[in-house]
Parts: C-alpha cells; structure tokens; sequence
C-alpha cells in the first residue's frame, strides 16, 4: 500500500474509534510500529488533534471534533453541496454558524478556476429565500445539544410572562425563519412546542433521573408531532387583497380556496397554541379578512380593536 493510501485508511480508523494503540494500527495497516509512529505524527503535523496517554492500559485518542479524510466529488456534487450550505445563510441564528461559513470557505478555495466561475454566475441568478428576522436565539446550540443527548434542562421562558420550566428536548425545527423546539415539559406533564427565540437562559446541570424513554426510530414525528389535543375549526372570509397577503403565508395558502372573481375562504384546523399569532395575522389584515369562526379568534380580535380604539380616542 503506497504512503498516501496508508494515511488515508489511517484517519479513517482513527475516525472510527475512541481509543487506539499503536501497535493496534500497525497490525491492521500491514506495518511495523516504527512506521506507524511516524505516520501518526504525520496525522499531528496535518492538524488531526491526536492526544497520546502513556501506561499500561495507554494509547491514542481524538481530541475535539474528528478529521474527515480527501473525498472527490464531480462537479454537479459540488455545486450542490455548496448551495446547499448556501441555502441556510439568510438564517441569522444556526446551530454551527461558524463551521457551515468556515465550510463554505474552504470548499470554494479547492474547487476549480471554471467551476467557481460557474458557482458565482448562480448565485446572481438562484437565490433561496428565507423570511428575515432579527430576533437572536442565543441558545440555540445548547438545546440542539440537549436534544442530541437526551438531557433534562432547565429553560427561561419569556411568553406572556417569565417562566422557569424543566424539558426534555427531542428536536428542532425550523419554519418561516424561526426555529421550534419540540420537548417533554415535566411542568406541563406533556409534549410542548417552545419558540427557541424566546427562551432567555438554560441550565444543564439538573437532575436527570426522571428522563423519559423516547423511540428512537421514530423521532422525526415525534419532533414534528401535532398537538393531540380537539382541533379548531378556522374559517376566514379573504377580499382578493387579503387572498394576495395569505398566499405569502405557507401554513395558510395549504387551505386557501380562491374564487374566479379574486376573493377567497380558508378552512383548516388548527391547534389552539396558534390562536395568539391568527389573532395577530388577520387583525393586519384589516377589513380584508373577516374571522367567522372560531369564536375564541373572534372575541379576542374584537377585544384587541376594542383596546386599540381606547388607546386612540384622546
């Protein structure tokens, strides 16, 4: 096996376990443990973090984050990777922000003179949309990290009021630019949805005996399970320019029902946790959309112009 070979077999099997001897690598790579040493202290000198500890049960170990070794790809491959990082930078918050634009760098500077060409002729002409916000998600990270290892934390949430709550992460998700946490709320004894953004401070060092058991395989539904709980029934009445403001709306276009002259009904079910964000949305849209059902929207629209014209009349 030539050297080049060797080396890159060698960060494969150093990817692949937590622990190695020296003579361990050398046994499988067909060498002597002279040459191995050297190799490994080729892998130091490329910048593979490898960390030694000396004794009877010592060896090798990766530090932080593991090294991947040379991989080719053909040219439509790298074009759809690089948009694929691409795609997520109009979110302001990402769990490795830092890496995807490090990634990003060092991607582009190894791809070809034409191929870069082509890349940046592209990006004038495709473009991947993300709603803007400015809202900061400072935990982002740590409840990602909570979610990958099962672990109990203690967040503070900023809804109506401030509010101490112990979860359990599954997941995140991201919709219209803002991102969702799925968890296990032990306040509420049942599954909740929290919008990251508005979670102020986490704990982790908590206790962690009452964890619960989820099923691994099916964690994508859980993260995006609906609530379980009787659906309202929304119907909205649209003049054709609050049928142009909805379609914006991916949720609300999904039930949008558009008649020849331009106006438009929406019927669709919803969960009562989306009642304070419709009573928001449709009290924009003015007079172009008109609530009949349900009554809770209804009563607390009315309330909302009610309070608004008290505060206009001096």
């Amino acid at each position: 096996m030539h050297k080049a070979q060797r080396l890159v077999q060698l960060i494969m099997l150093v990817n692949e376990r937590r622990t190695f001897t020296v003579q361990e690598l050398a046994d499988e790579c067909g060498v002597s443990r002279r040459t191995m040493i050297r190799d490994l202290a080729e892998l130091s000198e490329l910048g593979i973090p490898l960390y030694s500890e000396v004794g009877a049960n010592g060896g090798y170990r990766v530090l932080r984050e593991k090294m991947l070794p040379p991989i080719s790809f053909t040219e439509h491959e790298a074009m759809a990777l690089f948009f694929a990082c691409q795609s997520l930078q109009n979110y302001k918050s990402l769990p490795f922000n830092n890496e995807v634009q490090g990634a990003l760098r060092k991607f582009f500077h190894y791809l070809s003179s034409d191929l870069k060409r082509k890349i940046e002729h592209m990006q004038q002409r495709l473009t991947f949309w993300v709603p803007p916000h400015q809202l900061d998600v400072p935990y982002l990270k740590e409840i990602l990290e909570a979610a990958l290892e099962q672990k109990i934390i203690e967040i503070r949430y900023e809804a109506s009021t401030a509010q101490k709550r112990r979860i359990q992460p599954l997941g995140l998700y991201t919709m219209n630019g803002l991102w969702y946490c799925q968890a296990y709320c032990f306040s509420a004894a049942d599954y909740r949805v929290f919008r990251v953004d508005r979670i102020s401070g986490v704990q982790c060092e908590v206790d962690q005996s009452q964890k619960v058991d989820l099923d691994e395989e099916n964690i994508q539904e859980w993260i995006m399970r609906k609530d379980e709980e009787t659906p309202l029934e929304l119907e909205v009445i649209l003049t054709p320019d609050g049928v142009r403001r909805c379609q914006s709306d991916v949720w609300l276009s999904s039930f949008m029902l558009v008649n020849e002259d331009g106006s438009g009904r929406i019927q669709a079910q919803m969960s009562t946790s989306y009642i304070p964000w419709v009573v928001s949305f449709f009290l924009g849209l003015g007079t172009d959309a008109h609530v009949t059902h349900p009554p809770q929207i209804r009563d607390q629209i009315r309330t909302r112009l009610q309070a608004m014209s008290a505060q206009y009349a001096d």
